[in-house]
């Protein structure tokens, strides 16, 4: 009876926390009238910008598996099969311990009972996170620059820029010298292993701390080779796939855009692409599961530097009902639809 208990406190005592700060929130009466006059039809388009986001992703993991993968079936899953399994996976990252590494075990456990060859499977994962997230950095990087161009920073922020920037640059170093030079790279890693191991005292962990470098680089330097070596033997899949992780990030921000404009809310596409690539992004470190509060945070104190009202917490809210609440609720409802019945998935 706990569980439920919990589930009704936690219930209430949000309830009771909205019913009695909401008042006291300034402006309350503009963020009222900017719900009572949405566009309901640009609501809905928001919403299809939201799921043709998530079609980009199936597609992509879809074309990833067909290409790199040794299956007992030939050919793909359906697109049904993979959106379900890319909504429950986007839904478990935003609930379970781990976010996006739940969310990849999902997906390895569905496609592996669909007959995939478990090997192939966990290559075209690192394929699709390797072109995602390539083109989430790329993005990031773009903001950045713009933001140290146009942004009106003060000196914190624009060192915080300067230094987002300056580690983006030094992950894609790193990406490339595991790939190109695994020597240097493992020889760099235990370097850094060392500084990081002088904090605690206990000699073991440092040598623990200095081991897990070195895998981290080994296996990142291994993937990334194996991956190029499948890409070029799928040569003309390639810009289809990374249309498609473009595709999947350009999508969702459309569905933030429509939804400023939904509401009225005066915002220049470009600054919401800019706000959405810093958001987005620092949101993707597992601070919290699925970004919670860290890309509402970033979004909106993003979009007051570059000039946009407080009244865009409201659309900033509605995308993400789409973006983080939906799928979970959906996700819910479709996992059970991806266990197979048979003995094999129970064992």
């Amino acid at each position: 009876m706990r569980k439920p208990w919990r589930t009704a406190l936690l219930v209430g005592s949000i309830g009771l926390s909205l019913h009695l700060l909401l008042p006291q929130i300034p402006g309350i009466e503009r963020s009222l009238k900017l719900i009572a006059q949405t566009s309901h039809a640009l609501v809905g388009v928001a919403f299809l910008a939201e799921i043709a986001s998530e079609l980009c992703y199936a597609e992509l993991l879809g074309r990833s598996v067909g290409a790199f993968s040794r299956s007992r079936r030939p050919g793909k899953p359906g697109m049904w099969f993979l959106l379900r399994l890319t909504v429950t996976g986007y839904g478990a990252a935003h609930v379970l311990p781990g976010g996006g590494a739940a969310a990849a075990t999902l997906t390895y456990d569905a496609l592996r009972h669909k007959g995939f060859d478990s090997g192939r499977i966990a290559l075209a994962l690192a394929a699709v996170s390797a072109l995602v997230y390539g083109a989430l950095g790329t993005l990031f990087s773009v903001s950045l620059v713009y933001l140290l161009l146009e942004g009106d920073l003060d000196p914190a922020e624009t060192a915080a820029s300067v230094f987002f920037l300056a580690l983006t640059l030094c992950l894609v170093l790193g990406a490339h010298l595991a790939y190109g030079r695994p020597t240097l790279a493992q020889n760099t890693a235990k370097a850094a292993a060392r500084l990081v191991g002088r904090l605690p005292v206990d000699e073991d962990r440092r040598r623990r701390v200095e081991a897990w470098f070195v895998r981290l680089v080994s296996r990142l330097g291994a993937e990334l080779r194996e991956a190029r070596r499948q890409l070029i033997l799928k040569s003309a899949e390639t810009p289809k796939l990374a249309a498609l992780a473009l595709g999947y990030w350009a999508l969702d921000a459309l569905c933030l855009i429509v939804m400023f404009a939904a509401m009225n809310v005066a915002a220049d596409t470009l600054v919401l692409l800019v706000s959405y690539g810093v958001a987005t992004t620092l949101a993707a470190i597992p601070l919290t599961p699925g970004g919670i509060g860290v890309f509402e945070a970033t979004m909106l104190a993003t979009l007051a530097i570059l000039g946009v009202g407080p009244e865009a917490a409201i659309p900033v809210l509605g995308y993400r009902l789409f973006n983080f609440w939906l799928p979970i609720p959906l996700a819910a409802i479709f996992y059970p639809t991806l266990r197979p019945r048979g003995a094999g998935w129970r064992r």
